[in-house]
């Protein structure tokens, strides 16, 4: 079945999210009261609805209910943001997920029991200070307080091995999910033409070649452990 979702508020990061879930081909209904801001999501989602979220009636009118999850995106009015979270829960919504815009509009969210929150700006400042102090890293998702899923680039003692004889499971507990490797080829013009590709779940024979990115899944401490006694 086609996956249904609703998106209210629909600022940058609101769109941003319609159009990726319209884009995978999910059913998304797209909410705001801006008649502007309704009009451009109107061009790329299922439907397009201009109502005020805080308006009870006119969300249960739309059976949000039905959906697989509401995202909530209200920017800066967290009154109207927290007001819209409630009415949700009261309608049974099966899972909420919501912006916030600071600690203290989080911690609100999740006191009412949105299923999930999230910072953009502090994640993405969180996520670009990481990446400037470990230039090897390109990817870093913690999957909890004590997982991390991690891109690292393929340390030069292991270029040349397969991952079994590399062995970075017996010798760092991690378990290496995937390869990320650049690829050339030429073109009907003969040029040559530069493309990523992704190895999922890779075997113990494949050769680990040099500007590689390991995906490798585990304990945060064993993570950084390779980090540091990779090279």
């Amino acid at each position: 079945m086609v996956r249904q979702f609703a998106v209210i508020g629909l600022g940058r990061f609101g769109l941003s999210v319609a159009k990726t879930l319209s884009e995978e081909g999910c059913e998304v209904i797209a909410i705001d009261k801006r008649e502007d801001n309704v009009a451009e999501a109107a061009d790329f989602v299922t439907s397009a609805i201009q109502i005020d979220a805080t308006d009870e009636k006119a969300l249960k009118s739309l059976g949000i209910f039905n959906m697989n999850a509401v995202i909530l995106c209200i920017g800066t009015n967290i009154q109207a943001s927290i007001l819209t979270a409630l009415l949700l829960k009261e309608l049974g919504v099966k899972e909420i997920v919501a912006k916030a815009i600071n600690q203290l509009h989080k911690k609100a969210l999740l006191k009412i029991g949105v299923d999930r929150v999230v910072l953009p700006e502090i994640d993405m400042g969180i996520r670009l200070g990481k990446s400037l102090v470990r230039p090897g890293v390109s990817e870093h998702i913690e999957l909890s307080k004590d997982h991390t899923l991690m891109e690292i680039l393929a340390p030069k003692r292991f270029i040349g091995k397969t991952l079994r004889e590399a062995n970075i499971r017996a010798k760092f507990r991690l378990n290496v999910i995937g390869i990320k490797r650049k690829l050339r080829e030429i073109d009907n013009m003969g040029s040559t033409l530069e493309k990523e590709a992704m190895d999922i779940n890779p075997s113990a024979d494949d050769i680990i070649a040099r500007g590689d990115m390991l995906v490798v899944l585990g304990k945060n401490e064993d993570v950084e452990k390779f980090k540091e006694n990779g090279e």
